[in-house]
């Protein structure tokens, strides 16, 4: 784990903190820049469809230029297209400043899909799931610690300050990526493809193979993948189901904030128990007990619709979203080659997208066509039915189950 820590954990919290900082003020943003709300709304939630149609092509260019080097490019591109956001916001253009939400969503596809292919290339699988976690925890600490450092500079600071932080955590990444501690493990990441023969004489390294000749097994992909959707699903709908739940029983904003807050500190606390079950216990085993503890946690919700039973719900499912921590991200790196590994990645990126981008579309057309129950009834059903898919297809998947036993068990 010490060996992915310059290389990747620190370089990623700095870019998670720096996409934590700007995303509660997104929609502030277009507002200021003369959007309508519903505008400055669908700008937003058009980022995700770009997301989502980017992260193949992002896949093909990392397997191209190399993990640790689209990092750094992910890096550098995420400060310039700040720049402009930065300038959009001076300017008060609104072309602009879509623009530059456009162009994020593939700077965080090869941020994301980069980290992830370096981190499964470098551990072993006895650590593959530690080394997972870690990634999202990142995450999780740059949603925390972002919007605080935001909230700070808007009490004296227009709302463009918040996008100069953002770029700044951008740059010191590009720092940390060019420490020597962090380009130590650049060629351990290199692939054959990517690699320049040692001699004349030396044959010269294979291209890289086309997503049709990965050695893949797609039918555990596809079936593991469907449980992958109602997670990213339940993750999504989670914080828009908390705050419409909380106004429906009353509760003032800042409670609601409480609430989420809560848990997010609770799904911190569980990083590592969340890891040790992934490395110790088996993939299946956390992602069925992830999805059914967290589907539990909104059927909760409507079972106790009061202040405490909002409390309770939200305990509850950040129980299992913190017990998932990485989880997707380790069954990703367990189905993906050796060879062609973020063009995979890119592909399986395409299930937690989907997912995501669903989350709040099923709220909205439930609570339209019949009530905002229904709505949180059928998310929580959905992640129960995920946890049940798994569970059921568990011997066609043939994820890793007690890694560290079988690996220990396997040595001389």
């Amino acid at each position: 784990m010490k060996k992915i820590l310059w290389p990747v954990i620190i370089p990623a919290l700095l870019f998670a903190i720096a996409i934590g900082t700007t995303t509660p003020v997104l929609i502030i943003a277009g507002l200021q820049v003369g959007a309508t709300q519903p505008m400055a709304a669908g700008i937003v939630a058009f980022m995700g469809i770009t997301s989502l149609a980017c992260t193949i092509p992002a896949g093909q260019f990392i397997d191209r230029v190399g993990d640790a080097r689209a990092m750094t490019v992910a890096s550098l591109a995420a400060v310039l297209v700040t720049g402009v956001t930065v300038l959009a916001l001076v300017i008060h253009s609104l072309p602009l400043y879509a623009l530059s939400l456009m162009l994020r969503a593939p700077i965080q596809d090869m941020w994301n899909l980069a980290r992830q292919a370096f981190v499964a290339t470098v551990l072993p699988r006895e650590s593959l799931g530690r080394g997972m976690t870690a990634l999202g925890g990142t995450m999780r600490v740059g949603n925390l610690l972002g919007p605080l450092l935001s909230a700070g500079l808007l009490l004296f600071f227009p709302v463009w300050s918040v996008f100069v932080l953002s770029a700044l955590c951008a740059l010191l990444a590009i720092g940390v990526l060019r420490l020597p501690a962090a380009r130590a493990l650049d060629d351990a990441v290199a692939t054959p493809s990517r690699t320049a023969p040692a001699s004349p004489e030396a044959p010269a390294a294979e291209p890289s193979p086309s997503l049709r000749e990965l050695p893949v097994r797609w039918k555990a992909v596809v079936l593991a993948g469907l449980s992958i959707v109602t997670l990213g699903l339940a993750r999504s709908a989670m914080p828009v189901v908390v705050q419409l739940w909380g106004l429906s029983l009353g509760l003032h904003n800042s409670e609601i904030s409480l609430v989420i807050a809560l848990g997010s500190a609770v799904e911190l606390c569980l990083m590592v128990p969340g890891a040790y079950i992934k490395d110790s216990m088996g993939r299946v085993t956390t992602l069925t007990t992830c999805l059914g503890i967290f589907g539990a946690g909104f059927l909760l919700m409507v079972a106790i619709p009061t202040s405490p039973g909002l409390w309770i719900a939200m305990l509850v499912m950040a129980l299992g979203n913190g017990l998932g921590t990485g989880i997707n991200m380790t069954i990703g790196a367990d189905l993906s080659p050796a060879q062609g590994r973020a063009k995979f990645l890119g592909v399986w990126a395409l299930f937690n997208t989907g997912g995501q981008l669903g989350g709040p579309s099923v709220i909205s057309a439930l609570i339209a066509a019949a009530s905002l129950s229904v709505g949180v009834i059928s998310c929580g059903a959905l992640a129960i039915l995920g946890a049940v898919w798994a569970f059921a297809w568990r011997g066609t998947l043939q994820l890793p189950t007690r890694v560290r036993e079988s690996v220990r068990e396997s040595r001389p």
